[in-house]
């Protein structure tokens, strides 16, 4: 039916607004809307998955729940991630009811599907992260790093050797 499954991290799952369709979809108007004006896409993907992809399966910390905006975001591999939060803003600004964890991730989502890539479904209901809840620097992959630094970042996220590729 053209549409991916939705990955999932256990951050993601702590309840926040779920918000309406409609919400939804007026949300997605106007990140259609930027993309048009700036296109954007591809550091909004960036964005989504830094935030995501510091999960760790073990203790339930990390993953979809806006902690970049944080600390998080002197961590060298978040650089320039700002700017992709800085576009956000008057779209947060006008949907307040969108949590910052949801709106990164639809971004993305959003951005995927204006670039002419697959429906991917989406749920809202991620919490935001307190400043205190960021995580520590190095759990993202680092390109200058082998294969087993690799294997432990993703193994942190319950993903297997076929799943990392």
């Amino acid at each position: 039916d053209g549409t991916l499954p939705i990955l999932t991290m256990a951050a993601a799952a702590t309840a926040a607004t779920v918000l309406t369709d409609a919400q939804i979809a007026a949300i997605k108007a106007d990140l259609v809307e930027l993309y048009k004006k700036t296109p954007c896409m591809p550091i909004m993907v960036r964005l989504a998955w830094h935030d995501a992809g510091t999960f760790n399966v073990k203790d339930g910390t990390g993953g979809t729940n806006a902690s970049i905006r944080f600390s998080e975001m002197a961590h060298a591999a978040n650089s320039g991630l700002n700017i992709a939060i800085g576009l956000l803003e008057p779209i947060k600004a006008k949907h307040p009811e969108i949590s910052n964890a949801d709106l990164y991730q639809l971004a993305s989502v959003v951005g995927i599907e204006f670039a002419g890539g697959p429906v991917i479904p989406f749920r809202s209901g991620r919490k935001d992260a307190t400043a205190e809840e960021c995580v520590e620097d190095g759990r993202l992959p680092d390109a200058t790093k082998a294969a087993d630094h690799l294997r432990d970042v993703f193994y942190r996220m319950a993903m297997n050797d076929q799943e990392i590729v």
